[in-house]
């Protein structure tokens, strides 16, 4: 029977982790409520796993030597709840196999992640009684056995070093990975901006290592909640291994457990728990990327090494303030924020980065997010000379406080691109942003539409594929690839991958282009019902007004212009109705105004 005081505290078995000690069990991330008492059942099962338990072992250990109570009773109902909670069968278990009259035997292999090889067995022999007795030749005997127990030792070293081996052989070379959303242990929904945050965190630190592509928070955030199995989610993602876990913060302490998978399998690699002081949150989050790349054998270059050695300890507060920031950042789609009052997260997210300098004012990250929220302001809810200096200031000073952080220098290049209109300076910042993180996709995202704006369409579309492969969900329609191929006036293509994409509002666009009237008048059909964005409804008015529908053009027209009235609305998508209805004076009146105003 195994030493109790030695065992391993964390097990993994099928879908579940399960702390022997703490009585925590987890099953894709996810607590699972259990009962103490099932729990310690369940605790000395898996602890003696495929080996018979006897009751009376069961009944000592759980209610002790001298009991009066009906402990069979007892027992029965913590073998159903296990049962129940495992989802095993009595009649064909899996986990747990009655053996009538005598007990029950654990069945479930049972892996212990990150536990080197026990200790020999030949540590804990002495000399017994029997051998003190037995004459002159004891000390030959016991000699002996101590030889034998010797060489039994290291052959069972050799063995597990062997299968260990063996096992890294036999795996998966792992070059792509993604992290699914840290399940909230909190029990306190409003605590999701604290897991959701650990999740983005861990993703950029993976991202750095360019041996690896990483899926971007974005993309792995349409799995949260999923009832879809590992394989299922991996082959969705094309990657070979998923990382999952769960977080949960109390007080000033936050306990983070992460677990590798391998997708082809659904094997465990290997588990850790973290427990650390929330000033150290980043290095902790440094530490299990660090872990992860050594367990999947990838190689860090030595100026990944420094990135992931250099995690300052932060301002708890200010720490919080960036999460719930980045956590409002990200509430909406780009997209959605054209949509009138849709703006109120940017707003919150640019409060709690603001908040956050109060509290820090070195924090470099803070100042990176209020770039990207006051870029994306400029893009879609105010004018650029409004809030794009504020964007440039935010994002130099954030590269002044850390120079290695990408996500400054792709905030500073999206400030030279399109408000700048500093070429050279915009591919500088967009490369050393990827230098500094592969899989970034905002950089990716960045870098191709400059790429697009020089008229390097062929780069454009490789970048944008390269971006596709890190985030398959990345949530800007006006950087996919149907309307880049439709701006390089490519418009058979662009109606090949508007069909496959689903983008009937550039498959009318091309259409129209090439003189197809009745199928682009079909296609912005289809396009209106959906389109919510005055933008989006400017460039079908405009499908429309090319198409020979002017009419229905000028009625569009009409409805953006009133909002246009009450809101920012960049000028170029309006002068590009008005010039296919021939009203060329008020065409190059509001290509003006987007001038004036430095509209990208």
């Amino acid at each position: 029977m195994p030493n109790r005081n030695t065992r391993p505290r964390l097990v993994l078995f099928s879908d579940f982790q399960f702390d022997l000690d703490t009585y925590e069990l987890i099953r894709r991330g996810i607590r699972v409520r259990l009962p103490e008492q099932p729990c310690r059942v369940l605790s000395l099962l898996v602890g003696r796993a495929g080996e018979l338990v006897t009751r009376q072992e069961l009944c000592r250990e759980i209610w002790g030597q001298d009991t009066f109570v009906d402990f069979e009773h007892g027992l029965n109902n913590c073998i159903k709840q296990i049962r129940a909670t495992l989802g095993d069968d009595s009649e064909i278990p899996r986990y747990i196999e009655t053996i009538p009259k005598r007990g029950y035997r654990f069945l479930a292999a049972v892996e212990t992640p990150g536990e080197e090889i026990a200790q020999s067995s030949a540590n804990s022999i002495s000399a017994s009684p029997s051998d003190a007795a037995a004459g002159p030749d004891w000390r030959s005997r016991f000699s002996f056995r101590m030889f034998l127990a010797l060489v039994a030792a290291v052959l069972v070293v050799a063995f597990g070093a062997w299968r260990i081996s063996r096992s890294k052989i036999e795996r998966t070379q792992i070059k792509s990975i993604a992290v699914l959303p840290l399940a909230n242990l909190s029990g306190d929904p409003a605590q999701d901006y604290f897991a959701d945050g650990m999740t983005e965190e861990l993703t950029t630190d993976l991202g750095q290592i360019s041996a690896l592509r990483v899926i971007s928070r974005t993309s792995a955030m349409h799995y949260k909640g999923t009832n879809k199995t590992l394989p299922e989610i991996a082959r969705e993602l094309h990657v070979d291994a998923v990382i999952e876990g769960s977080v949960e913060r109390s007080g000033e302490r936050v306990r983070i457990t992460a677990q590798l998978v391998e997708a082809s399998t659904d094997r465990h690699l290997w588990a850790r728990r973290y427990e650390r002081d929330l000033r150290d949150v980043l290095r902790l989050q440094n530490e299990v990327a660090e872990q992860i790349a050594t367990e999947i054998r990838i190689k860090l270059s030595p100026q990944e090494q420094i990135q992931l050695a250099n995690a300052r300890p932060v301002n708890p507060r200010a720490h919080e303030a960036d999460l719930r920031g980045f956590y409002e950042f990200r509430v909406h789609t780009p997209a959605e924020l054209y949509v009138a009052g849709r703006g109120e997260s940017i707003e919150k997210a640019i409060q709690y980065f603001q908040q956050a300098l109060a509290l820090d004012p070195n924090d470099a990250l803070a100042y990176a997010g209020l770039a990207d929220a006051y870029y994306d302001q400029s893009t879609y809810l105010r004018a650029p000379l409004e809030v794009m200096p504020k964007a440039k200031a935010a994002a130099a000073r954030a590269i002044e406080l850390d120079e290695t952080l990408a996500e400054a220098h792709a905030s500073l290049g999206y400030v030279k691109l399109t408000f700048d209109w500093d070429w050279p300076g915009a591919e500088r910042e967009f490369h050393r942003a990827l230098e500094l993180n592969p899989n970034l996709p905002r950089a990716h995202a960045g870098y191709s539409h400059y790429l697009v704006s020089l008229r390097r369409t062929d780069e454009a579309i490789l970048e944008l594929d390269r971006l596709q492969k890190i985030d398959p969900f990345f949530p800007q329609p006006h950087m996919g690839l149907p309307f880049m191929l439709f701006n390089a006036r490519r418009y058979q293509a662009a109606i090949e991958s508007a069909e496959t994409n689903g983008d009937d509002r550039v498959r009318a666009l091309s259409l129209s282009e090439l003189g197809r009237p009745e199928e682009a008048i079909a296609a912005a059909n289809r396009a209106v019902k959906s389109a919510q964005s005055p933008v989006i409804l400017a460039q079908v008015a405009s499908a429309y007004a090319m198409a020979g529908r002017k009419d229905t053009a000028r009625t569009m027209l009409s409805a953006i212009e009133a909002q246009a009235r009450q809101r920012y609305i960049c000028g170029f998508n309006v002068a590009c109705v008005y010039a296919p209805l021939g009203d060329n004076e008020r065409a190059f009146a509001w290509l003006e105004k987007a001038f004036i105003a430095r509209s990208d």
